[in-house]
């Protein structure tokens, strides 16, 4: 079974252009230092009426419960959240597990 690790969030209003992007570095360098994932996409939002404002999201693949429970607790996803979070002010997480 996959899982797929949805993450959506928020930049506070005073976040640089420049801060953003160093945020999206940090996301799409996870893959090369944590051998858990087995994929990622992530991008900007695209205008939806109910997407309850979020600017960013992320889809992380993993083989199964067991690597995502791997990820949780990696020193480079500690290190990313510990860079991200004072720059972030709203957060939704969300883990589904399909057979593909």
């Amino acid at each position: 079974m996959t899982i797929h690790h949805i993450v959506l969030f928020t930049f506070k209003p005073e976040v640089t252009p420049e801060q953003r992007q160093s945020v999206r570095d940090c996301i799409s360098a996870l893959p090369s230092q944590i051998p858990a994932i087995q994929s990622l996409v992530t991008g900007k939002t695209v205008f939806n009426p109910l997407g309850h404002g979020y600017d960013e999201g992320v889809i992380f693949l993993f083989e199964n419960v067991a690597k995502l429970n791997e990820y949780r607790p990696h020193k480079a996803h500690l290190d990313y959240q510990t860079f991200a979070r004072p720059l972030i002010e709203g957060i939704l997480i969300f883990d589904i597990e399909t057979a593909a």
